[in-house]
Formats: C-alpha cells, structure tokens, sequence
C-alpha cells in the first residue's frame, strides 16, 4: 500500500496558522465591527447633524433591528472561537450563516433608509455593519474552507481496485 504523498502548502501547521489568521481577521473586522456599528448611528441627519438614531433604538424590521445584529455579532464570535479552537467546519459555517443574516438585515436598512424622501440617510454605524458583515462572512467562509480541505486530507485515499481489462 502506497504511502499518501500531502501536496505541498497543505501540511497540518500551514491549515492551523492560515485558519488561526483567517479567524483573527474574522473576529476583528467581522464580529468586533458588527458589534460596535450596532451601537453607532444609523440613520442622521447629514445636512444639519440635529437627527440622530443608533442602531440599539432603531426601529424598522422589529423593534429590535441594531440589538439583532449585536446578538448576531456576539455569536459569530463565539462560533468563530469555537470552530477555531475545535477545528471545526460547523463552528465556521455557523458563524458563515449569522454573518450572512446580519448581511441581509443591514443591506436591507440601508436600501430602506436610502429609499425615504426627506433629508435622513443612513448613518456610519450602519454602513460599519454592512462591510464588517461582507468581511465577516468572507473569514468565515475561508476558514469553513480550510476545515474542510483539514478532513480531506485525513480522510484516508480510496483503494483502486483492477478490473483486469488492459
């Protein structure tokens, strides 16, 4: 039985540094981002600066629209640390599917908020909530992806059997 050559760039310590960065920078600009745009402005007034609301009091979706996504920030987090530390696809795709939903709920305020005649817009606490749900959404994919090239390669190879026709 053959020995299972590893491709090169792939080894165990490559996968573990590359998942460890990828998890950093998803905690970073994702979680810690989405987290702190929850609690910013995010609709103002942009001529005058009187109207301001942040995300905890914003009302639209629920009543509870910048708490959603301070609670999806909270969790992506920990689904980042767990799929971190236990070297786990599911961690990382748990956190790939909250990313995604704080994504689609701060997408949608903003083309909501855009779409409104008077002078309000969206504030920077929003805008904060939909690139850190774009990178956020990125780590985790990335680091779901190397999890699963990890199980791939200790998977072991399948045996090739002969059929005997030449």
């Amino acid at each position: 039985m053959a020995e299972r050559e590893e491709p090169e760039g792939t080894s165990s310590s490559t996968l573990w540094i590359g998942s460890t960065v990828i998890a950093l920078l998803g905690l970073s600009f994702g979680s810690a981002m989405t987290i702190v745009g929850s609690l910013l402005t995010w609709r103002s007034d942009s001529l005058l600066g009187l109207y301001s609301v942040n995300g905890w009091d914003y009302e639209n979706i629920t009543a509870w629209d910048g708490r959603i996504t301070l609670v999806l920030g909270a969790l992506t987090a920990l689904f980042i640390l767990v799929g971190l530390l236990a070297r786990s696809r599911a961690g990382f795709m748990a956190a790939t599917v909250a990313f995604f939903i704080s994504l689609v709920i701060s997408v949608y305020e903003v083309v909501y908020i855009s779409t409104r005649p008077g002078i309000t817009g969206p504030g920077t606490g929003l805008y904060m909530v939909v690139g850190a749900g774009v990178a956020g959404f990125m780590c985790s994919l990335g680091g779901y992806l190397m999890m699963a090239e990890r199980h791939r390669q200790s998977a072991p190879a399948p045996e090739r059997r002969s059929t005997g026709v030449a």
